[in-house]
């Protein structure tokens, strides 16, 4: 009768899968299994993580099969896809995206759960690229709140400092704005770059002693073999780089490096109350990897390799091509944008100079109305005049001949002609005035004809100006599209030759020589974020880990730098120094 099924469980950082297993596969097996669901090709960087039953973590061997191994009895086996050996460069080794999805997910996660120390500028940047990978550009300042559902930094980062989660979400929005064109693929990319120069990135820690019992701390990672005092995680006392390690094995409970240098005893760290030798094999193992992946890396690529890399290329330009008609796209949509505003702008000047002279031809129109009404007004006090100076003639012609009417009648009379005589004066003033507000009108009317007839030739002016001025961005589009094209022809073809170059095939020293990937602008942003920052810091909350950082810090140490200067001397030397510690 067969024997039955084993049940698995497998988490990666994105997905769970399940599988029935029998109890003769080997760990290789299961493994190829779930690269092969995943779609995963560069399988060299993962490994399968369980849980002892010890309760403590180990890697599954794939070489044996998985149910001889000391895993923790479930009724499912419970395993973790996890990156177990890290790139010396991501971008000098990443291919694939599912690589990469997978390596930043892990390095994401352990940067938040603080497994990767982050200062709170670094941890700022960092989740704004991450921001960037899940949301795209940031369409505005006045989205806000976006980020609220998210794990957006480690714990310590925020009880050190007196902010709010506003306050902190303010300043990952304002670097995400930084970032604005980058796609999904590339930010992941730009966060890796910026966590690998981290001090603590990839790093595995140990508790070892030497032989004169001295508590120390060994840390295996990409770029060779740290020792560090006991709670000092960010400055090896000594370092072993994997070009100066010819063998690694374990013995007991020592683990074991030996140096190229034959004249350099064996460095030996021993791993206190290992009565059953698990930890130096898990040193062992770790480190034999890493050594392995070192010289992987300065091997000739294989075909499968070469095939990844050739489809990495075919597939950037792919991507460069989209990227720049794209660009074109909103380059183009940006100078139409542009000029719509333009002329929106100008149609509204236009509009206001319109109603300007409409109100001025009304004003006009009015005091037309008004002269009119003025010159009627003179008309009709002449033609009274004229009639009161007719009645002021008769009667002087009828005194004029009744010489001999009597005084009182004659008394009358010319106190009628005095009285009419008075009301001529008067319409003669009346005329007086009207006429001279009628030249006053007149003279507003001739002004406000003037100031029309300019009005007309302005506003003709300037509607040859907007002709002028659309033919004149019409053309210089056109001859922009012209450029652009051009450019990205060129830009093409240099990116093609780029990208042969991505991935180099021979990689040089790791350390020498090396920087932290950070240009100019964003080095003195991040300076700036760190000052304030500094301002807003509860000394009082302050971990050991983060005060060791800041000393560094003020020394202007960097991860590079530190191991620099550990290498120094002879194999030796650093080997008497670790003794002697």
């Amino acid at each position: 009768m067969p024997k039955p099924g084993i049940n698995v469980r497998v988490t990666t950082l994105d997905t769970e899968l399940e599988f029935t297993i029998l109890p003769k596969t080997t760990g290789q097996l299961l493994f190829n299994q779930i690269t092969t669901t995943i779609g995963l090709r560069e399988t060299w960087y993962f490994g399968l993580q369980y849980t002892d039953s010890q309760g403590a973590d180990a890697w599954l061997n794939l070489e044996k099969k998985v149910s001889a191994q000391d895993i923790k009895k479930e009724p499912t086996l419970q395993f973790k896809f996890r990156c177990k050996f890290y790139p010396e460069n991501v971008t000098d080794e990443i291919i694939q995206s599912m690589t990469l999805r997978l390596l930043y997910l892990q390095v994401k996660q352990d940067v938040l759960g603080e497994k990767i120390y982050c200062s709170a500028e670094k941890a700022v940047l960092l989740s704004s690229y991450a921001a960037q990978a899940k949301y795209g550009n940031q369409e505005g300042e006045d989205e806000v709140g976006y980020l609220a559902n998210d794990n957006i930094l480690p714990k310590s980062v925020v009880s050190e400092h007196k902010l709010s989660r506003e306050e902190w979400e303010e300043k990952i929005a304002t670097f995400h704005n930084k970032h604005r064109g980058l796609s999904r693929e590339d930010a992941m990319m730009e966060y890796l770059k910026k966590a690998q120069d981290l001090e603590t990135f990839g790093i595995t820690y140990y508790d070892i002693t030497n032989k004169k019992g001295t508590e120390l701390l060994l840390g295996v990672d990409a770029l060779g073999v740290n020792v560090y005092n006991k709670g000092d995680i960010f400055n090896p006392k000594i370092n072993f780089p994997w070009s100066e390690i010819n063998r690694i094995s374990y013995e007991s409970d020592k683990f074991i490096v030996k140096l190229n240098d034959k004249k350099t005893p064996k460095f030996v760290g021993i791993c206190k109350g290992d009565t059953k030798h698990k930890k130096s094999k898990k040193i062992y193992d770790l480190a034999s990897g890493n050594h392995e992946m070192y010289m992987r890396r300065r091997r000739p690529d294989s075909l499968e390799v070469q095939q990844m890399k050739s489809q990495k290329k075919d597939e950037a330009t792919a991507r460069a091509k989209e990227r720049a008609e794209l660009n074109r796209e909103i380059a183009a949509r940006t100078y139409a944008e542009k000029m719509r505003e333009e002329m929106e702008e100008k149609f509204k000047k236009m509009e206001e100079d319109m109603k300007k002279r409409e109100k001025d031809l009304e004003e006009a129109q009015e005091n037309i109305r008004k002269l009119e009404e003025q010159l009627k007004e003179i008309q009709e006090a002449k033609v009274e005049m004229e009639k009161q100076q007719r009645e002021v003639q008769e009667m002087m012609a009828k005194l004029e001949e009744a010489k001999n009417m009597e005084a009182e009648e004659k008394a009358k009379l010319e106190e009628e002609i005095r009285l009419k005589q008075s009301e001529i004066e008067e319409i003669m003033e009346t005329v007086n005035s009207k006429e001279e507000e009628t030249r006053v009108l007149q003279e507003e009317v001739s002004n406000s004809k003037k100031l029309l007839e300019e009005s007309a030739e302005e506003l003709q002016r300037a509607s040859r100006a907007r002709e002028e001025d659309v033919r004149q961005q019409e053309e210089e589009k056109a001859r922009q599209e012209l450029e652009k094209n051009r450019k990205t022809s060129i830009s093409s073809s240099e990116g093609e030759g780029k990208e042969l170059v991505d991935i180099p095939e021979i990689i040089v020293d790791p350390v020498e020589d090396r920087e932290p990937e950070m240009d100019a602008n964003m080095t003195a942003d991040l300076k700036d974020l760190g000052e304030e920052l500094a301002e807003q810091r509860d000394k009082d909350n302050a971990s050991d880990d983060t005060k060791s950082f800041l000393e560094n810090v003020k020394k202007g140490s960097d991860k590079y730098k530190t191991l620099r200067e550990v290498r120094k001397g002879n194999t030796k030397r650093r080997i008497d120094s670790f003794e002697n510690l």
